[in-house]
């Protein structure tokens, strides 16, 4: 018995010395890996839990590394993300580098894979061709709105406009009008590609997998799917496989990033503008100047005509830009600036640009936090980049900021929102895209309103005249 003990002591021993051996090198490799190359390192990441394979690096906390090395002087910090090491920029030279094309590519691109068709598809011109589209799903969620407006009633504006775009984005990638029960298939499809961080994928891709690409010779410039095809004939891919095969993928991920998105813009706006009684009332002025309250149908002249609605909008992306980060991969060696020529990022290393880090910095948007459309376009600053940069920028900016236009556009123009000021709402955060759905405001029809303040303001008048007459010993009623 003493002799197994004293056997399992020793093999114990000797497994441990290994782990050790192994261990050791790998921890001084990646505790020096910065700096030997002359970056700094951020505070906390360099004991060992932060430099292994499981711990990945969040997006909350690239501020508070970007504040400690402005605060170092640091133009670029060493980081882990998943044991990977990772350059996080910290200064707009840094950052127009990365998303520049000299000695930069896009991470998603490393190893082969293939560009989405999208960005390059679904140009200003193609989200304008759907304009009529967006008109008539619109005013279907305005004219919906008008018995809750009756009644002074709280919505939620993320379901609301959720519906909305997903109607809008089903009509666009079959090219015709929806029935209810396909726009239902549809919705519940795309709640499951999008539920869970994306574990759906498999089945938004199967369900465009049995979808019939073929043109019936009746394709629209409404038509997503002849768009995507052209643009795949167009392009290198020559087999009709691939060129299939890239057409779903880009279906799926227009579908998966427009939807969603289009609801977490508007919902930041409503919830600004409620929270901002004047800016409201600021940008329904200028609405009144070309629209009709009731109007159903919305030109692109007349949105080109609302600058103060286009500040609206560029100020709620830059407080919840829809690309929090962008990563790009180095393909040759970075000399970092500020480092008297010292520090060295090498080739095929991750580089993060913290856009909402950059966003939120006075340096760049002063009183960052509150919201002021106004700041446009005079504060318009390169560190501006609410969808991303490079060929691989959010895929639907065109297609989600001509929807959210006329969205906000319909909706402002008809009736007033305000905050329940007796159950005060989740406010919205970018950095969590969950809380946007906790987003509630109350919605009011303006000629109530109107009758409300005329009331009142006749009130005031009859009271004011009795106390007059009062005074003199006179009444008059």
């Amino acid at each position: 018995m003493g002799a197994y003990v004293t056997w399992t002591l020793e093999v114990l021993a000797f497994a441990t010395f290994v782990v050790l051996a192994v261990l050791m090198p790998y921890a001084r490799r990646k505790r020096d890996y910065w700096t030997n190359r002359g970056v700094p390192v951020a505070a906390g990441y360099r004991s060992l839990t932060n430099m292994l394979p499981g711990f990945r690096l969040h997006d909350r906390s690239l501020s508070r590394h970007r504040d400690d090395a402005k605060a170092a002087g640091a133009t670029a910090l060493g980081l882990f993300d998943g044991g990977r090491p990772t350059a996080l920029a910290c200064d707009l030279r840094v950052a127009a580098a990365a998303l520049g094309n000299d000695g930069f590519t896009e991470a998603e691109t490393t190893g082969g894979r293939e560009t989405s068709l999208v960005p390059s598809a679904v140009d200003a011109c193609a989200a304008i061709a759907v304009l009529p589209t967006m008109t008539v799903c619109v005013a279907e969620l305005v004219t919906s709105l008008e018995a809750v407006a009756n009644r002074r009633l709280t919505i939620s504006p993320w379901t609301e406009v959720k519906n909305c775009a997903t109607t809008v984005v089903a009509t666009c990638v079959y090219g015709q009008p929806m029935v209810d029960s396909r726009i239902k298939t549809f919705a519940e499809q795309c709640d499951k590609a999008l539920s869970d961080g994306g574990r759906g994928r498999p089945t938004i891709t199967d369900y465009f997998a049995s979808y019939d690409l073929s043109s019936d010779g009746r394709a629209s410039s409404t038509d997503f799917k002849q768009i995507f095809r052209a643009a795949a004939r167009c392009s290198d891919q020559i087999d009709a496989d691939v060129a299939d095969k890239q057409v779903r993928l880009d279906m799926f991920k227009f579908v998966t990033g427009t939807i969603e998105q289009t609801a977490a813009l508007v919902t930041g706006v409503l919830y600004e503008l409620a929270n901002n009684q004047s800016i409201q009332n600021h940008l329904r002025e200028h609405l009144d100047s070309e629209l009709d309250e009731h109007q159903q149908q919305v030109t692109i002249d007349q949105l080109d005509r609302l600058p103060y609605l286009e500040n609206v909008l560029k100020e709620t992306l830059r407080k919840y830009p829809l690309v929090t980060v962008v990563c790009r991969m180095t393909t040759k060696s970075y000399v970092v600036p500020g480092t008297s020529g010292n520090g060295t990022i090498e080739p095929n290393t991750l580089i993060v640009v913290p856009v909402h880090a950059l966003h939120h910095d006075a340096e760049h948007f002063s009183e960052p936090e509150n919201f002021q459309p106004h700041r446009f376009p005079g504060q318009m600053s390169s560190a501006y980049m609410p969808y991303g940069s490079g060929s691989q920028s959010y895929i639907g900016k065109h297609f989600v900021e001509l929807e959210a236009k006329l969205i906000v556009a319909m909706l402002v123009s008809r009736y007033e929102v305000h905050l329940d000021k007796d159950n005060p709402c989740t406010s919205p955060d970018s950095l969590d895209p969950r809380s946007f759905a906790g987003v509630r405001v109350t919605v009011v029809n303006r000629s109530g309103v109107r009758e409300a303040r005329m009331y009142t303001s006749l009130r005031q008048l009859h009271n004011d005249v009795v106390k007059n007459a009062s005074d003199r010993k006179f009444l008059f009623f």
